[in-house]
Order: C-alpha cells, then sequence, then structure tokens
C-alpha cells in the first residue's frame, strides 16, 4: 500500500467522515484553506491512482467515495510499521511501549485480559 501525505490523509479522513462527494463539496471542506478547486481535482484522481478512492460518473462529473475503510488503512499502516521497523513482530511493540512507558502493566495486563476474554468468546 502506498503512502499518503499529510493533505491527502487529510481528505480521506473527510470521505471516511462524509462518505461519497463531488470534488465541488469536498473543497467546502477545505474553505478554511486556500486550496484551488483544481488542486483538489488533481490530489483526489492521485488518489484514486493509488486505490484509496473510487468514483461513479454523474454526466460530466464524478463522485468520489473511499474504497477502503478507515479501519483497513490502519490496519494496513499498522502492519506496514511493524513489518519496517520491528522485524514484523507486535511482542516488539508492545516491549517498546512498555519500555517507553506508553503502556502501564497494568494497561497490559487489561489489554491481554480483553483478548483472552475475546478468543474465549469467540469459540
Amino acid at each position: 500500500m502506498k503512502k499518503l501525505t499529510q493533505k491527502e490523509e487529510e481528505i480521506m479522513n473527510v470521505f471516511w467522515e462524509k462518505g461519497p462527494m463531488f470534488v465541488k463539496e469536498l473543497k467546502k471542506e477545505f474553505s478554511d484553506q486556500k486550496l484551488h478547486y483544481n488542486t483538489l481535482s488533481t490530489i483526489v484522481r492521485g488518489l484514486e491512482e493509488k486505490g484509496f478512492i473510487d468514483h461513479e460518473q454523474f454526466g460530466n462529473t464524478h463522485r468520489y467515495f473511499a474504497a477502503l475503510s478507515k479501519e483497513e488503512y490502519k490496519k494496513k499502516t499498522l502492519g506496514n510499521v511493524v513489518k519496517k521497523y520491528f522485524d514484523n513482530s507486535y511482542k516488539n511493540v508492545v516491549s517498546l511501549l512498555v519500555k517507553e512507558e506508553n503502556i502501564s502493566l497494568e494497561e497490559l495486563k487489561k489489554l491481554i485480559a480483553e483478548i483472552e476474554n475475546t478468543k474465549t468468546n469467540s469459540k
């Protein structure tokens, strides 16, 4: 999966939050920024080329929509980070979080209990 720029991620968040829309509607979501219609249109077409957005045609115009859910994006992005920086080991990720005190042992114990509970209930 290709990486998103900050602006692309902002645009994707709008699609994930608001649903399908035309570029002119998307432009309204960025009215506080000086983004030209053509600039937004170019970014949206780039997102479509990357496989993040798809469209349906209405006459001469397109209505765009997210082709990938936010959850799918988060999973793939996390998977890429774990693979690239943690030798494809989620254990190494958790270990770093504990060492850096980003997660307490109590939180870790709760997480383990939740995971065990989920596995028990899915059987």
